[in-house]
């Protein structure tokens, strides 16, 4: 009797990630990614964390999320960049920053200010401006900016919708800005009328399922697990009283827009707007419908497990490369005609 499409699927993909290569994008995954540019391969030596945990980073106890996890970071690192030691920031800079068609470049909501600072070192743009609402997250980019490029990368306070540049744009950085916006279609078309033609848009973001109402397979994969796990793997680190987490439900609805009305507002239908009006030009899905509720208020109980995170991780990359589950981030470059 032969093998379903599925089980052959993820043989391929153990032999894939057996042979050491970076596993390849399935078609279905993050809205039919068929179009996408395939994932540059990094060297040949490149190994699995999960393959050789002794190797890997650590993650700390406390640790509440997975970005907040090196172990998980060099996972993700790998899965869009075939090393785990290159970040996704690095590789899109390098790969994409020479297409940049004008010196100014535009960053909205304040981050770590790795891609930023990347796209000026490499010399793909002259100056640089961090747009924020937020002070907070405006002060902690800026003082990641060296004093040598400080005239050329400036974070500062101030809203997308005022904001008139002072000269014609080559690229805008989007990183966990579009799901924060229900007026999706008047973002994406300010972008387009900002951009210089052929200029470029880098997006990473969520991209899962609107207001965070997880489908019924994701509930499924992620609390199956949870119900293998040992007990003190279990222990929510947000709590004090010591109680496990046992499973992972639905939001409710209202309750979710309630608390926090501009989160994850139209999440699911980014990748299709952005399609609509600009040229993909590379698309890099890294997962996330398991391990984004899975490791969330437990990551730091896995301190010393590098082992039984990369396979978690790798579970997470079954289904969704396989098409079972949709991806739940991404990162992308999109072309403005």
């Amino acid at each position: 009797m032969s093998a379903s499409p599925f089980v052959e699927r993820l043989r391929e993909h153990a032999a894939t990630v057996a042979a050491g290569a970076p596993p390849r994008l399935h078609a279905s995954a993050a809205s039919a990614a068929s179009t996408a540019s395939a994932v540059s391969a990094g060297s040949a030596g490149s190994d699995t964390l999960a393959a050789s945990p002794a190797s890997a980073p650590s993650t700390a106890p406390g640790e509440l999320a997975f970005w907040q996890s090196p172990i998980v970071r060099a996972i993700i690192n790998r899965r869009i960049t075939g090393d785990p030691e290159l970040g996704a920031e690095t590789y899109f800079a390098r790969r994409h920053g020479p297409a940049i068609v004008a010196p100014h470049a535009l960053s909205l909501r304040a981050s770590d200010a790795k891609l930023e600072l990347a796209l000026v070192e490499a010399g793909s743009c002259e100056r640089l401006t961090g747009l924020d609402d937020d002070q907070g997250r405006v002060d902690f980019a800026g003082g990641r900016v060296p004093e040598p490029l400080r005239e050329r990368v400036r974070f500062q306070l101030g809203a997308f919708e005022q904001w008139q540049p002072p000269e014609p744009l080559g690229a805008i950085v989007c990183r966990s800005f579009l799901h924060r916006r229900e007026d999706l279609e008047a973002v994406l078309d300010r972008f387009a009328a900002l951009l210089e033609p052929g200029g470029l848009l880098f997006v990473e973001d969520f991209v899962g399922p609107a207001r965070f109402q997880w489908t019924d397979t994701q509930l499924e994969a992620i609390n199956r697990l949870l119900a293998q796990l040992p007990a003190e793997l279990l222990t929510d680190l947000s709590a004090t009283d010591g109680r496990r987490k046992r499973s992972v439900e639905r939001p409710d609805l209202a309750a979710r827009i309630a608390a926090n009305p501009e989160e994850a507002v139209r999440s699911d239908e980014i990748v299709g707007l952005l399609d609509e009006r600009f040229e993909r030009v590379e698309i890099c899905p890294y997962g996330g419908a398991v391990f984004h509720q899975l490791f969330t208020r437990i990551m730091g109980n896995f301190a010393g497990r590098p082992d039984l995170v990369g396979v978690l991780m790798e579970v997470d990359a079954l289904l969704t490369d396989s098409g079972v589950l949709n991806s739940d981030y991404v990162w992308g470059v999109w072309r403005r005609a």
